[in-house]
């Protein structure tokens, strides 16, 4: 219940059942809370007095404030800018209204989130181009869960806020949209800290245990004892009379009291809500100034734990909510909101030479990328902008003239004659060899998850002989097998064509902007792999069956045996035929976006009496260099059979040919 509502409650109690009804409990209840079985109550305020909840709610909500944060443009080349120019920009970054800096508004309302449950901020958009971010008090306002507008307080008077115009994040929710602070789960746990202080005041404040006793055999008039009990302790109380020696006369004998070793056993309960508090905000024990569990050689690790664990998913949700609060959707498609975390994790200077070592050795980044993460101007007339290339590391520009090698030659370590002259596709071929790994890697993916279903399937179904229901079977997985083999190859797609694409844009020397375009064809190449890998998964194990019935063969003996050929070497053959697949593939479409209307075939590898024939032949763009059919060339002794269309290679298994644009 909102705090407005607990008074305007507590009040109609009072007002319509008279004082003599009025209940102090329930009245306190209404405003703190349930009462915590220590006694103590636990509300926002009573809670930032406890030293362990403060440091850390105060170093959540500074970090957060202090991060870098704006609005971001995608590009349509891949990357982004900072939007300067889109209104929320500065809102973000530097004054979200006329009374508050960006930093004082989000520590205000991470705080907000953190002890009452939500963060609500007012989004004010006179114009499209004024727009002004006003926190509202948690307290005081909530949403109606009939209209769906929040309805919230400001001096006295009522506001109907609708949804669309309020950023509302909500700590912890159950529900999906009304939030609750740390505290409403905490209240016994912080009860106890709370209870601890208290009692810790009043034991060193003396409230609990006297100093001693002075004892007298005759009974003393009130005011005569207390003149001696003030007199006594004018003399000998403070620290300032510590070690005085005492002369009592008349009977009077002196009685010490000591200190209760078990009652001391607080403090260390104490130093234990320290803990507590740290699992409550899900930090480290360290950032709350506790070093107990802390080394030197842990410290930078739990620093990392600190962003990873707390403030990654924090600054996560954060983001998510504005992205949908201050951008509509189509806004959300060309600009997001973030928040930079990057500065938090660079680690210290050995660590973070490394890492820039190794993006650099990788392609990945270049020298003024490293400057720039370092706060550091570029270098001069464009130095820093070059990259180099993983296979021997160096600049890109320089590898165009060395000699082409085969994808085999790169794993058998043999030199393969280059039985052309034209160079202009060198790079291309070095960037498909370069990215070799990452298609073995994707391929072992694609059988390991293969082998292992079909071996699961062969237990449970050609086991007990049924090769009606295996057959059934493999029409079912192979349905949803393709969509698997699309996601799994997803990353390594992108990443080459985005990488073959500015080499195949400067063999041809084009400018033109065609990421659009080429990025269906990405969508639609992802597709046809998958298409290619299933009929032939699928073509192979009917067959096998089939045969296996005609021969009297166990089906189940033949199916093994051809999962261990697939371990063997198919992994092997999807890598050779689908590099050089994709490479020609995106090499045609780039071709044919940028507008090149002829294609020659190009010769690597070994000596082959097809690839002979076809090496130097010129066709359209649109046209094919072999056509569905058998395909029997001079000095061939078979014919090579065609199953489709060919307009690139490979032309047969173990094909290496590639292809120039011809003038």
């Amino acid at each position: 219940m909102k705090l407005m509502d607990r008074v305007r409650t507590a009040f109609k109690l009072i007002t319509t059942r008279g004082f003599e009804d009025y209940d102090d409990a329930k009245y306190r209840e209404y405003l703190n809370g349930p009462l915590p079985k220590s006694g103590v109550y636990v509300n926002q305020n009573s809670v930032m007095t406890l030293s362990a909840i403060f440091c850390g709610l105060n170093v959540i909500a500074g970090i957060v404030a202090s991060l870098p944060k704006g609005i971001y443009r995608r590009l349509r080349d891949g990357g982004a800018e900072k939007a300067v120019d889109h209104p929320l920009y500065d809102r973000l970054r530097n004054k979200p209204n006329s009374f508050m800096t960006s930093w004082d508004w989000v520590f205000c309302q991470v705080l907000h989130k953190y002890l009452w449950g939500n963060w609500y901020t007012w989004i004010v958009r006179p114009t499209y181009s004024s727009v002004e971010l006003l926190p509202l008090l948690p307290d005081v306002t909530y949403r109606d869960q009939e209209t769906g507008r929040y309805v919230t307080e400001i001096k006295g008077k009522l506001y109907n806020i609708p949804a669309s115009n309020v950023l509302h994040i909500p700590h912890i929710t159950l529900n999906g949209i009304n939030g609750r602070g740390f505290i409403h789960f905490a209240r016994e746990s912080l009860g106890i800290a709370k209870a601890l202080d208290v009692f810790a005041g009043s034991f060193f404040g003396k409230g609990v245990n006297p100093g001693g006793f002075v004892e007298v055999d005759k009974p003393m008039e009130p005011e005569v004892r207390q003149n001696h009990q003030e007199d006594f302790n004018k003399k000998y109380g403070g620290l300032g009379s510590i070690f005085k020696v005492i002369w009592l006369t008349g009977g009077a004998k002196y009685h010490k009291e000591d200190i209760d070793a078990e009652k001391m056993q607080a403090l260390e309960s104490r130093q234990f809500s320290v803990l507590e508090a740290a699992r409550w905000l899900n930090l480290p024990p360290h950032i709350l100034k506790d070093l107990n569990r802390a080394t030197f050689s842990n410290i930078e690790q739990q620093y990392t734990e600190l962003v990873v664990l707390a403030l990654t998913p924090l600054i996560t949700q954060i983001e998510q909510a504005m992205n949908i609060a201050f951008l509509d959707d189509e806004e959300r498609m060309n600009y997001y909101v973030k928040f930079e975390l990057k500065g938090l994790l660079r680690g210290d200077l050995k660590a973070r030479t490394e890492f820039y070592t190794s993006m650099l050795d990788r392609g990945v980044f270049n020298a003024d990328d490293v400057l720039s993460l370092e706060d550091e101007n570029p270098q001069p007339n464009g130095l820093g902008k070059k990259y180099f290339v993983p296979l021997n590391t160096v600049d890109k520009e320089s590898v165009i003239s060395s000699p082409i090698q085969s994808l085999k030659s790169v794993s058998e370590k043999k030199e393969i004659p280059i039985s052309i002259e034209k160079r202009s596709s060198t790079l291309r071929r070095k960037l498909t060899i370069a990215y070799k790994p990452k298609f073995k890697e994707v391929a072992n993916r694609i059988m390991e998850k293969e082998i292992t279903d079909i071996r699961s399937a062969i237990e449970e179904l050609l086991a007990q002989k049924k090769i009606a229901d295996f057959n059934a079977w493999i029409e079912t997985y192979y349905k949803d097998f393709g969509k698997e083999i699309e996601k799994l190859a997803a990353p390594l797609i992108s990443s080459y064509a985005t990488s073959v694409l500015p080499v195949v844009q400067e063999e041809i020397k084009s400018e033109s902007d065609i990421v659009p375009q080429y990025e269906i064809f990405q969508r639609d190449y992802r597709g046809s792999l998958a298409k290619r890998h299933v009929i032939s998964s699928k073509n192979q194990l009917k067959s096998i069956i089939t045969n296996a019935q005609a021969e009297g063969i166990p089906v189940i003996d033949a199916v093994k045996q051809r999962l261990v050929e697939w371990e063997g070497n198919r992994a092997d053959k999807l890598v050779l035929q689908e590099a050089v697949r994709a490479e020609n593939a995106f090499t045609r479409s780039v071709f044919s976006l940028c507008g090149i209307k002829k294609v020659r075939s190009v010769k690597y590898g070994a000596e082959c009496p097809y690839c002979d024939a076809l090496a130097g032949k010129i066709i359209g763009i649109d046209e094919y260099f072999l056509q569905k059919g058998d395909f029997l060339p001079e000095g061939a002794d078979t014919p090579l059979t065609i199953t489709q269309n060919c307009c690139h290679a490979p032309y047969h298994d173990g094909c290496e040919c590639g292809i120039e644009a011809a003038v």
